[in-house]
């Protein structure tokens, strides 16, 4: 055999310009126009450089309303309130150029952002007299500009598509309301259910933890070099500082928090890890029980002629939806177990370790967007295969053992369950087998005829019930998030 080389299959360097050929994840790489952008507008390093600027800018207004700055005009204000919009990609660039040289990213953008107001000539005094980032820390911008990115985040993209995601779980469960299967524990024979009850439950589980997304409040703070305000109360003794500091947080729509550090306990910050996490986890268990229902043929997937399965078996209709979502929330997760171990963690007042960390919010929000998207894809390629559903509930009696027994039992017949087990243990047993023995049982014919009543429809319990109030209570779930996210 041949030995090749070199196997030099990589890029030139010099045709390696960044685009969706060459991102490196699936966020800046293949799924750029389906997702990537989507994440990026809030998670790439642009955003978080316009951001600070914003802070920054609105910082300054707020000290002028305290008379700390001079007052402003009603233009100067409007030159402050959109400064942010003049970073644009070519003022990335020269930012970046700067940033080789200072190595410091915040100074890096005060730099820029003294620039642009000595541009507007109206409020090169201000910038003349150094209260660009006046009495602040990095972290006191940096933690304030992560907390509102998330937000506007899970408001416009993560939310709206959660309120999809719980739509497409309705529409499924509708289409399967009366659709009985047999149920399975460990894998194994179990009793009747509610096909479109098992999915809503998914819907439920999702809803809550997006409820909750929705509700709660990130932290921000704005408390100087170690958390005490020390240098505004030096500086500006007769002011109250704190109620500045939190009016101000509170502004920005975030919850104030005066007791910190340099940087900010993040504890509400974990808390969202932790909720993404959990919806990470309940989109991976929905997306391996529909792959096992389409193994079991008891959903149908659709089949488009364009598509192809497999490169070696052209019969395969793939469940790659589900596998997508599965892949996709597990990456997140890995990621965000590493976050909510670390990010609570600071050398005495702080260190750098979280920055760089913070630099990859994007990737867990984003591949968990990916798996919320994939999810939607594949719900709605699926039908219920009811021929083959009702096949597989004819060809084992045994499904019904619990219903004999228990019945048997509440009608007196304390051995129902022994009978019941010798019966059926490790079997499958057939409708004539059924039959046969409730004829032969040593009891009356009023209990025969209620046992030989009970069927795969009747034993269901509150199934349906169940179904049509968690699909009322999803619906209820999907308007709130609409209304959140207008």
């Amino acid at each position: 055999m041949r030995t090749y080389s070199p196997l030099d299959f990589q890029l030139k360097a010099d045709n390696t310009s960044f685009r969706e050929g060459t991102g490196i994840s699936n966020l800046d790489g293949r799924l750029w126009d389906e997702v990537g952008v989507a994440t990026a507008r809030f998670f790439g390093d642009e955003a978080l450089v316009r951001t600070r600027v914003g802070i920054e800018s609105r910082y300054l207004i707020a000290l002028s309303e305290v008379n700390v700055v001079r007052k402003m005009s009603r233009k100067e204000k409007e030159i402050l309130l959109n400064l942010h919009k003049k970073i644009d990609s070519r003022t990335y660039r020269k930012l970046r150029k700067i940033e080789a040289e200072v190595r410091h990213d915040v100074i890096t953008m005060t730099l820029i952002m003294k620039e642009l107001l000595r541009d507007s000539k109206r409020l090169s005094d201000i910038t003349d007299h150094g209260w660009v980032h006046w009495g602040l820390s990095s972290d006191d911008i940096d933690n304030l500009a992560h907390s509102i990115l998330i937000k506007n985040y899970l408001d416009e993209v993560y939310l709206p598509q959660a309120a999809k995601t719980l739509t497409e779980i309705v529409s499924l469960a509708q289409k399967t309301k009366d659709v009985v299967i047999p149920g399975k524990t460990h894998l194994q024979t179990a009793i009747p259910t509610i096909l479109g009850k098992e999915i809503a439950l998914f819907g439920i589980r999702l809803g809550e933890i997006f409820i909750k997304i929705k509700n709660l409040k990130l932290k921000g703070k704005l408390t100087g070099a170690v958390g005490n305000l020390a240098a505004h109360r030096s500086a500006s003794p007769n002011i109250n500082w704190r109620a500045f500091s939190k009016k101000f947080v509170s502004g920005l729509g975030l919850e104030p928090n005066l007791f910190t550090t340099q940087t900010e306990p993040k504890a509400k910050l974990i808390e969202l890890f932790q909720l993404i996490q959990n919806a990470n986890s309940v989109l991976i268990d929905m997306s391996q029980d529909m792959r096992i229902y389409i193994g079991f043929d008891w959903l149908k997937q659709e089949v488009k002629s364009t598509e192809f399965g497999s490169s070696a078996m052209p019969q395969k209709v793939n469940p790659i939806d589900f596998e997508n979502s599965h892949g996709n929330a597990l990456m997140s997760n890995w990621i965000l177990e590493g976050l909510v171990r670390q990010l609570p963690v600071s050398w005495l007042q702080r260190d750098l370790v979280d920055k760089t960390i913070l630099r990859n919010l994007g990737l867990p929000f984003g591949y968990s967007l990916i798996s919320l998207i994939s999810a939607v894809k594949g719900l709605s390629r699926v039908i219920p295969n009811q021929e083959k559903i009702k096949s597989d509930l004819e060809a084992d009696w045994s499904l019904l053992s619990e219903a004999f027994q228990i019945n048997l039992r509440a009608l007196g017949l304390g051995s129902g369950y022994d009978k019941l087990k010798e019966l059926s243990r490790g079997k499958k047993l057939d409708r004539d087998t059924i039959k046969n023995w409730i004829i032969d049982l040593d009891t009356t014919a009023e209990i025969k005829n209620r046992l030989l009543d009970i069927s795969f429809e009747n034993y269901t319990g509150y199934a349906k019930e169940n179904n049509l109030d968690m699909i009322k209570q999803i619906k209820k779930m999907v308007r709130i998030l609409i209304v959140a996210t207008k």
